[in-house]
């Protein structure tokens, strides 16, 4: 039925013909180029893995950023209190001490440092070009080293603009800058500047180095550009680096957004043997994480057995319900690969486990898994404490997740008060563990700001906004996702009030993504699905009842997206220009074009809804599929679900099936939504006997069911006519939920459906596709308080707010083991 739906082999291209071939072609060896990003520096294992390296330089170079704070704290507070340069100028020529410092290289340097690792690390840049315009001759470190701190703080614009000074203070870029610009690029997601660097390089006079091609291949992986990716290894070739251990270690690394890929893990493993352990390390989370990712934890528990058996244990035994490795094949597994050096796991492979825990509602694995951590030398990390925040978030242990994000934050900054309106009960107890040395970072806040959410709204959001402005963390272009996700989740927000909400919170520092537009999109499609087919089972009913006819529903083509002319980013997906979709969205969409920013999967899964569904065109959306497979991405259940749901849709059940059974052949195994659309299809054929006989295959596979595959079930009965038997099915399911409520005993039928598919808070609600104008101005409102907030503070660059328009519609201390109290 589908051309090509079975995954084809070989897809990754680094194929045993180009590796060999690249080998044969080396040019004679260059001398091995320096990896430190300032003069002199060893070199970091990270640096295999993402360069330059995040890791500290050795200190013979940088040695301590601030060797005399009083002078750095000076410098600052003139800075900040003297807006005009010629003001901060003349302070410094009447402190002659201060004057001297600035005026020499070293002392600037040093000071720069320590400005760029503060609190306003932009000031350093401001420093560094007042200091120049004094005559003072800088030299290429102080650059180099203000660079390397800024993107500690992963501060990306500041690093782009630091290259820039240096070229205009120098006359030129040091290579180490201009790689460290390629990062930044890549950090950004600014492909089309990615597509210019080795001409950069060559106009700077500079020779690229491996890493700045194994920069570039991490971009063009990140934005699934295979072709891309293939043509900088022939250029690797022909510069006289060929692919080697650490090469493989990038792709491994960066292949999750295309999808898992057999001979991708494979040459990584077989790599792993030539990589220092750090990277080692880092290679074998990111293979288990796209384990995890296909939900394949026996693959994932295979490849943790190459880490020290002692300090995988607890994992194991947490991951298996405590029956250990049998049956896994471990042993063999380790003796084929054959690797000497014994692997320690680091911070985030605790992480990934934690939020596998998180994912499965289980807080108090999740709690033993981090207990192993602290139980070893391993030191926490501020994604470690963000996995654990999300994990007794969704524990409902809220109260300790915000004692733990207060014990990281300075309360000389009044932030007690505003921590303590956060608590749901003032008689909480803390957790028995403190994160000492680990300053909250934006993943931090994040991670709190989504169970604030869940358990505050929108006005909980107002607090934390005012905890991190008082913390000096910006917002990120993932707090704008978690902030968009919630408004369309609970707040029932259409896409035009997340569109207008993305374009006044967009800024240099937070651009928008495919994420952003993942969010607008699937809004979109969900509208136009309930304007083509309508919604609630009586629409449908109204297609077998002998009383009523359904009415004929004339197909809303001014309504609904139409085809680009353009494929990416928006997989050729244009919004209509009803309702203003398309002039709302218009700045996202461009930016994204900008950047030449490529389609991802889950873009893709939406076109092929799109055409599969609203558009019942079949052929087209097999197309897509064909087309996604020929970029190399990876299609995965929610690919198959879109096509599953164009067949039933056309009433084509069996097509449907076919479907699934093709999913299986690829490896993607069924899910309750593949499911829950076959359900529905039998309901919308009448037959209410397949329906259930569906349901209990699902049951029988395994597969938990959830709100929609019983609201579907029940359905099913409900068009034919066997109201009373609708009503029956209903009861009998919802134990599979929870028990039964006595308050709906005698309940009607209406009662029952509204009152269960409450239980179903993370999906949009039926009925209406838009609020009631109230609740949409309360909204609003809501809105237009937590858009004032996020752009406060003085050392925020954002936008100001224009308002909304209305619209017509101790560490070894034992964590504890009841974690149920």
């Amino acid at each position: 039925m589908l051309k090509r739906v079975r995954l084809p082999q070989g897809h990754y291209f680094l194929h045993t013909r180009l590796l060999s071939s690249s080998i044969q072609l080396r040019p004679p060896p260059r001398a091995p180029d320096k990896l430190s990003p300032c003069p002199g520096a060893q070199s970091t294992a990270s640096s295999q893995l993402s360069a330059p390296p995040t890791t500290p330089p050795t200190t013979k170079h940088i040695r301590n950023p601030s060797p005399i704070p009083e002078i750095t704290d000076q410098v600052e507070k003139l800075l900040i209190s003297a807006p005009e340069d010629d003001e901060f100028i003349q302070s410094l020529q009447r402190d002659n001490a201060l004057f001297s410092h600035a005026v020499n290289h070293d002392s600037v340097r040093k000071i720069a440092q320590a400005l760029a690792s503060g609190r306003r690390p932009l000031l350093s840049l401001r420093f560094l070009s007042i200091v120049h315009s004094l005559g003072c001759k800088l030299k290429n470190n102080a650059y180099e080293c203000v660079a390397f701190c800024l993107a500690q703080q992963k501060n990306w614009n500041g690093v782009i603009a630091v290259v820039s000074l240096s070229q205009q203070h120098r006359g030129r870029i040091s290579s180490r800058l201009l790689n460290w610009r390629t990062r930044a690029q890549v950090e950004c997601e600014d492909y089309n500047a990615l597509q210019h660097t080795l001409k950069d390089f060559g106009e700077e006079k500079q020779g690229p180095s491996r890493r700045t091609f194994h920069l570039i291949l991490s971009g063009h992986l990140r934005n699934r550009n295979l072709p891309q990716a293939k043509r900088c290894f022939e250029e690797m070739a022909e510069a006289g680096y060929p692919p080697d251990a650490s090469t493989h270690a990038i792709v491994a690394t960066h292949y999750r957004r295309l999808g898992t890929d057999p001979d991708v893990e494979a040459r990584a493993l077989e790599a792993l043997s030539g990589l220092n352990p750090i990277t080692a390390v880092a290679v074998l989370n990111s293979l288990i994480t796209l384990r995890l990712d296909v939900k394949d934890v026996d693959g994932a528990l295979r490849l943790l057995t190459l880490f020290n058996p002692t300090d995988i244990k607890p994992i194991v035994s947490v991951m298996t319900d405590g029956k250990g490795l049998a049956g896994l094949h471990a042993t063999s597994f380790q003796q084929n690969l054959n690797i000497s050096t014994i692997l320690v796991p680091n911070a985030a492979t605790y992480s990934i486990f934690i939020n596998y825990q998180a994912s499965r509602s289980n807080l108090h694995g999740a709690l033993q898994i981090f207990r192993a951590m602290v139980a070893t030398t391993t030191q926490a990390t501020p994604g470690v404490v963000a996995s654990l925040i999300h994990a007794l978030y969704v524990g409902n242990k809220g109260d300790i997740a915000i004692r733990v994000v207060a014990q990281m934050c300075s309360m000389d900054d009044g932030l007690s008060p505003l921590f303590d309106s956060l608590l749901l009960s003032k008689t909480a107890r803390s957790f028995p563990w403190l994160p000492t040395g680990i300053s909250p970072t934006i993943r931090v806040f994040n991670s709190l700001l989504k169970g604030v959410l869940s358990t505050h709204g929108l006005r909980g959001m107002e607090v934390v906004l005012r905890i991190m402005h008082k913390c000096n963390v910006k917002p990120s272009a993932a707090t704008l996702e978690i902030l968009m996700r919630h408004v369309k989740r609970m707040e029932f927000g259409h896409a035009r009030l997340l569109s207008r909400i993305l374009r006044r919170l967009m800024s240099a520092d937070v651009l928008p993504t495919l994420r952003h537009a993942h969010i607008v999109l699937s809004t979109v499609i969900r509208t136009e699905k309930n304007i083509v087919y309508g919604f609630g089972w009586d629409n449908t009913a109204a297609r077998f009842s002998n009383t009523r006819s359904a009415a004929e529903r004339p197909y809303p083509t001014h309504r609904i997206s139409n085809d680009a002319t353009f494929f990416d980013p928006m997989a050729g997906i244009e919004l209509p220009h009803a309702l203003r979709h398309r002039s709302l969205a218009r700045p996202m969409v461009e930016s994204l074009q900008s950047r030449n920013i490529l389609s991802d999967s889950p873009i893709l899964a939406l076109r092929i809804r799109h055409d599969a569904l609203i558009k019942s065109d079949l052929n087209a959306a097999k197309e897509i599929f064909d087309a996604m497979l020929d970029r190399g991405i990876h299609p995965n259940e929610y690919h198959f679900s879109a096509l599953m749901e164009g067949f039933s849709r056309a009433g084509d059940v069996n097509g449907a099936l076919n479907v699934m059974e093709s999913a299986k052949r690829a490896a993607v195994k069924p899910n309750v939504v593949m499911f829950t659309i076959i359900i529905v299809g039998y309901a919308h054929k009448g037959n209410p006997d397949k329906a259930i006989q569906t349901f209990e295959d699902m049951i029988s596979s395994g597969i938990a069911p959830d709100v929609p595959s019983i609201d579907a079930v029940a359905s099913a009965f409900f068009v034919v006519g066997a109201y009373d038997m609708a009503k029956t099915v209903l009861r009998t399911l919802w134990t599979y939920i929870q028990p039964f409520p006595a308050e709906f005993e005698g309940a009607s039928m209406k009662r029952l459906v509204e009152g269960f598919r409450l239980l179903h808070n993370k999906q949009q609600r039926y009925g209406d596709f838009e609020l009631p104008k109230q609740d949409r101005l309360a909204l609003h409102f809501k809105l237009k308080s937590l858009i004032t907030l996020w752009c406060e503070g003085d050392n925020h660059e954002w936008r100001k707010p224009r308002y909304f328009k209305r619209t017509n519609r101790s560490i070894h201390q034992e964590l504890p083991n009841n974690d149920s109290e």
